[in-house]
């Protein structure tokens, strides 16, 4: 027997209960089980305790109790309109990434166990005092040999195995989720997990956002306009990161900008134009500019920090954008439209009039503003929510970009007031629409259907041959896929189960009867007698309770 396994399955057991016991603890008994014995465990004392809170702000407060992988997974679905309603993206946003810091000596250790010396040795000067704590990570600040200063990240010691052993759980209970709520289907609530999975797995592995740094430093090579902090690979592994350390003023310190003389409405229009050329340009762009990761140097250069949070862009979502911003500006709620279902996959929908006219009167409501008085996040999101209504799900990826927009159009607001977010961003998507538009890239399309179809072609008498030749042979096989059973094998599943419990509790009865008739064995008729009433009248109480007669 696999030792590791089984010391893997208890932790499993003990964490499960931890996260059954927060659930309880909040109200949420009822997801806990159907049967109502949860309901026991909540005493009128817990019951006053959280009834001045809403089911949201409950929720909140367990994700916090939950932890690290909790809370970075609420922070990501308060930007997913298609999983979670918008009472609870606004409790998910305010959870803070934020930990008890863990004992300097503890992480000091950590530093020196994976670069195999001891920090004096490594540097000439290190902060024993922490800079930043956070749920993963803890960061110091340090002084190279050459005299570089640098930003030391060490990892959390065993965080790596927290994380998955919570994947595992919030796998299995999202599986359960979905079988005991079927609507729940529609949100594909395991595949978003596993899609989390992947993500927190990526910023695990502090190489990654090593490689992030530098791929981001060879887009703006030459840029006077923007700062890219060094990576010092040598000090760099999966567990630790160190990086050149920002000397500047933070973009939400506007008393101190003042003092050193930066012009605010210039740094909002640089840092604007810079992140519309990391998502319109290179496609690859800082998914969480929000002031305290944005540094102003020298009066004027922008330096962008942590980059564990990094977004690609495909280029037909490039295309949705650039349609979406052009129909915004001239406030044409069908070219919104068309540009909302081409990024959803959906050309051809039937429903496209009422869902036009959805957009159309979302757009009145700001009749009474002008193009730059309007908010273009606010608007964009409440073109996404109006399409999740429509049952139309919107790529992953998308999600991460319209969080960099509206996070970095707050940014810019902040600094300039009267900042116009689309017509700074309108030379971007015109450019976009005639690149797609250009007769040598239109040829170039048009070229590469014709390869395609010459291809089919030419490959056609060679499949038919194939397909003929496994009729003769018998070997030509069909599948065929019937949707829509889930629900009918579940209730066959749970009928089967009964049934199999009504025939062990009448065996036992017949059997109590036969042994009762003996002096010597009575005793044992009558508990095997008691038990099978016990449980008789369980199950027919859970066939009362669900309306089953």
């Amino acid at each position: 027997m696999n030792v590791l396994k089984i010391g893997s399955t208890v932790n499993e057991i003990g964490r499960a209960r931890e996260i059954i016991g927060i659930a309880v603890k909040y109200g949420f008994n009822d997801w806990v089980t159907k049967s109502g014995l949860a309901r026991l465990l909540v005493t009128k004392k817990r019951l006053a305790r959280i009834s001045k809170f809403t089911k949201w702000e409950r929720m909140r407060m367990a994700v916090e109790e939950l932890g690290p992988t909790f809370i970075k997974f609420g922070q990501i679905l308060a930007d997913r309109p298609d999983v979670v309603p918008e009472e609870l993206r606004v409790e998910l946003r305010k959870l803070q990434d934020e930990a008890v810091p863990m004992p300097d000596e503890e992480a000091i250790a950590e530093i020196e166990r994976n670069l195999g010396h001891p920090v004096s040795e490594l540097f000439k000067d290190f902060d024993t005092k922490h800079l930043a704590a956070a749920s993963v990570a803890q960061t110091y600040r340090a002084t190279l040999l050459n005299g570089d200063k640098v930003c030391v990240k060490v990892q959390r010691p065993g965080i790596d195995k927290k994380i998955n052993l919570d994947l595992i759980l919030m796998r299995y209970f999202g599986l359960r989720s979905q079988r005991t709520h079927p609507e729940m289907e529609a949100i594909n609530l395991v595949g978003v997990i596993e899609e989390f999975g992947r993500t927190i797995h990526k910023e695990l592995d502090f190489r990654h956002e090593a490689a992030n740094v530098i791929r981001f430093g060879h887009n703006f090579e030459g840029d006077p306009l923007i700062y890219v902090p060094k990576i010092y690979k040598e000090f760099t592994t999966e567990k630790i990161l160190v990086e050149e350390f920002i000397e500047g003023i933070k973009v939400s310190d506007m008393d101190a900008l003042f003092a050193s003389g930066c012009d605010p409405v210039m740094i909002a229009k640089n840092g604007l134009h810079l992140v519309f050329e990391q998502i319109f340009v290179h496609g690859f762009f800082h998914a969480d500019p929000h002031p305290g990761n944005i540094f102003i140097k020298d009066r004027d250069q922008i330096a962008f920090i942590d980059y564990g949070m990094m977004g690609t862009v495909r280029p037909e979502h490039l295309q949705f954008l650039g349609k979406y911003v052009l129909g915004y500006i001239s406030r044409d709620a069908h070219a919104i439209t068309e540009a909302l279902l081409q990024l959803s996959g959906k050309r051809n929908f039937r429903r496209f009039k009422d869902l036009e006219f959805q957009i159309h009167d979302m757009l009145a409501h700001y009749k009474y503003l002008s193009i730059d008085e309007m908010d273009f996040g606010k608007v964009m999101n409440e073109s996404i929510d109006i399409i999740v209504r429509y049952g139309l799900r919107i790529p992953p990826t998308v999600y991460l970009l319209v969080k960099a927009l509206i996070t970095i159009e707050r940014v810019a607001v902040t600094l300039y007031p009267e900042i116009d977010f689309a017509k700074e961003m309108q030379p971007y998507a015109l450019d976009l629409i005639r690149q797609q538009y250009n007769p040598r890239k239109l040829a170039e399309e048009v070229f590469d259907s014709i390869k395609e179809y010459y291809k089919l072609l030419m490959e056609l008498p060679s499949d038919l041959n194939e397909i003929i030749h496994k009729i003769k042979e018998g070997r030509f096989s069909t599948q065929i896929e019937l949707k829509g059973f889930g629900p009918l094998e579940e209730h066959i599943d749970q009928a089967s189960n009964r049934i199999s419990i009504a025939i062990v509790i009448a065996a036992l009865i017949i059997g109590a009867s036969i042994i009762s008739r003996y002096p010597d064995t009575r005793w044992i008729g009558t508990i095997v007698f008691l038990l099978a009433g016990i449980f008789g009248f369980w199950l027919l109480l859970k066939l009362f309770r669900r309306n089953r007669f």
